[in-house]
């Protein structure tokens, strides 16, 4: 399957790395204590805004916003420079990492706060820990107890809720179509071989116009396929094609 392309645009994504053949990269608290500094040597060199994250033994979720066009290059030096670090550390060699690492746009704010959920929420997901509070490697534990790693998530959405607000929320599970969300991201396609981002979910277009047509017609020019269309509305192609023919 061909790589999807990487977009580099200023803005929200969620990004996740695992180790090769799903080993785990974290072993001890010296581990996961030099990724946050790596993390906060990001944040400063490449003017990153880190929302929420969960460190885990063989896999990291983050959820961060660029502010220049440098998502690749942020990402490039967190991950080598970890596994630089931990391939001397144990005296291992060859690649740390299962590939490159996997980044998703965000469609708004109501997206990115699912994801700051679903990231939270990992550690008691993979039973590492059965309370949301004391799992000491995320953005949570940053947020309940002041340490040298507490800069990592200044200007973080997540302190904008009062914390025992904060905690409560994220002690309500995701629904099931909230899941279903999280991994979806913002349409991209190439136009006169340049990259260009579509923000609007396919379910935007039906809520905006009355008429099914015109929503059809308004979603593939903004550059979704009638397939895409067509899968968002449980019907074959044929059907579009019957509406899109058929008069007001």
């Amino acid at each position: 399957m061909a790589r999807k392309p990487r977009v580099n645009d200023p803005g929200f994504y969620h990004i996740v790395n695992r180790g090769v053949n799903g080993t785990e990269i974290f072993n001890e608290k010296e581990d996961f204590f030099k990724f946050m500094e790596l993390m906060l040597k990001t944040k400063y060199d490449y003017k990153v805004i880190f929302h929420a994250f969960a460190i885990l033994p063989n896999h990291y979720h983050i959820l961060l916003e660029t502010t220049l066009s440098n998502l690749s290059e942020a990402m490039r030096f967190l991950n080598s420079a970890y596994a630089a670090w931990y391939n001397y550390k144990s005296g291992r060699v060859g690649h740390l990492w299962r590939g490159r690492f996997e980044s998703y746009m965000m469609f708004d704010n109501a997206h990115s706060w699912k994801v700051i959920k679903y990231i939270e929420r990992n550690p008691l997901a993979l039973a590492l820990t059965d309370n949301i509070k004391s799992y000491p490697y995320q953005s949570l534990a940053l947020r309940l107890n002041k340490t040298k790693f507490s800069e990592i998530i200044e200007n973080s959405m997540i302190l904008q809720k009062p914390a025992d607000e904060y905690i409560e929320w994220l002690n309500r599970p995701l629904e099931k179509f909230e899941i279903d969300e999280i991994y979806q991201e913002p349409r991209i396609v190439k136009i006169d071989g340049e990259l260009k981002v579509i923000r609007k979910k396919i379910s935007d277009f039906f809520d905006e116009y009355e008429d099914k047509k015109e929503a059809i017609q308004a979603a593939k020019e903004a550059g979704y396929k009638y397939t895409e269309i067509a899968r968002f509305l449980e019907v074959n192609t044929g059907y579009i094609n019957k509406i899109l023919k058929s008069e007001k």
